[in-house]
């Protein structure tokens, strides 16, 4: 029993712990974004359910005129930081407002449907209260004003 307790943080920590999302590698023959994992703390325009899924961010400009504009608004965004970016992907993190828990949001170039896929995910926690979809829906906000996507 004494040794169940010894693990119990752990063992809590664990369950409420997504996974660590590190940038994709630069080489990838044929790059996606990961899939969300089944909590609901995770957006992204590749995921496979109603509840992670968000809209397509379909260009309406060439991607070499939208990129410097995306990397732009993304780094607009309060508490994100671009962490890793290469032509075509960029990696950032985001830190909540009063306690700092981490969101990883990436977003992935898919040059033959002319758009770009956006995933955005807690670090910690069964869910996020909703600030996956909200980052996202602001990027869709100024991504619009600017022209970059539909």
């Amino acid at each position: 029993m004494t040794y169940f307790i010894k693990l119990a943080p752990l063992l809590l920590l664990t369950g409420l712990t997504s996974c660590i999302v590190t940038p994709l590698p630069q080489d990838i023959e044929e790059p996606h974004l990961r899939n969300c994992s089944p909590l609901p703390n995770c957006v992204s325009t590749e995921a496979s359910t109603d509840q992670h899924r968000i809209r397509a961010f379909n260009l309406s400009m060439p991607f070499t005129s939208a990129w410097p504009i995306i990397i732009n608004s993304i780094s607009q965004l309060d508490r994100t930081n671009i962490i890793k970016q290469y032509d075509g992907y960029l990696y950032a993190k985001s830190y909540s407002d009063i306690i700092g828990f981490v969101d990883y949001l990436e977003v992935l170039y898919i040059p033959h449907q002319q758009r770009i896929s956006v995933r955005s995910s807690s670090l910690l926690g069964i869910s996020d209260l909703g600030v996956n979809a909200k980052r996202t829906a602001l990027l869709r906000k100024l991504l619009k004003e600017k022209g970059v996507i539909q």
